[in-house]
């Protein structure tokens, strides 16, 4: 049962719009964050499983190979992302599973891997939700 004299809940619909932070010539990648199937929210508890760690122990940045090669990665080359808000590095997984403008990286991690210290805070105007799932970024090897 709802709040609401008939019990029932409200929904309503929203307009799709572009993200709060558009790919410019200073960032001209998305990062988009998420989940992985072994870790939970912030991983605090499944980071703490033996088991599940050894499946990803760190986090690990996705990127295109189209990308990979704009940028001269080399196997087992780290990458650096930045925002306008910071920048973070991190070791890079190639894979034709992610669109070329894309780069992913999971957010179950604090500290120097807190990926979310790169993403944009706009809100959105109805829910409140901070638009942490997509953000403009450049990406540069690390030597």
């Amino acid at each position: 049962r709802f709040h609401h004299p008939d019990g029932k809940a409200r929904l309503f619909g929203i307009e799709p719009k572009m993200p709060g932070e558009p790919i410019d010539g200073e960032y001209p990648y998305i990062l988009t964050t998420g989940r992985l199937g072994n870790h939970y929210l912030s991983g605090v508890q499944t980071r703490r499983t033996d088991a599940l760690l050894k499946k990803a122990p760190v986090p690990v940045a996705e990127i295109h190979p189209s990308l990979a090669k704009r940028i001269g990665l080399s196997l087992d080359q780290r990458i650096r992302i930045t925002s306008r808000r910071g920048s973070l590095i991190f070791q890079v997984k190639v894979t034709e599973g992610i669109q070329p403008r894309t780069v992913f990286v999971p957010f179950h991690w604090g500290g120097d891997l807190a990926i979310n210290q790169l993403t944009n805070d706009a809100l959105d105007p109805t829910s409140r939700m901070p638009e942490f799932k997509i953000c403009a970024v450049r990406i540069e090897r690390v030597e």
